[in-house]
């Protein structure tokens, strides 16, 4: 499970890498009137925000153990 966790999190982060490497991201080009690389990086800003979350909700921690156990 932990690579699972790994890896839903490493996409936002390779995403943030190969932003200077992706010519539809770092060009002159407009996205919503904005620059494609701030669209770009707001993007993947919620990207971290959700891929962390989705990590948290689906791990398992040792608290979680201890509650059910004490009940």
């Amino acid at each position: 499970m932990r690579k699972r966790h790994m890896a839903c999190a490493a996409v936002p982060v390779l995403a943030f890498v190969a932003t200077p490497y992706l010519p539809f991201v770092n060009g002159p080009h407009l996205w919503f009137g904005l620059p494609s690389v701030l669209v770009w990086c707001l993007l993947w800003t919620v990207g971290t925000t959700l891929a962390l979350a989705v990590v948290e909700h689906t791990a398992t921690h040792p608290d979680d153990f201890a509650e059910g156990a004490a009940q």
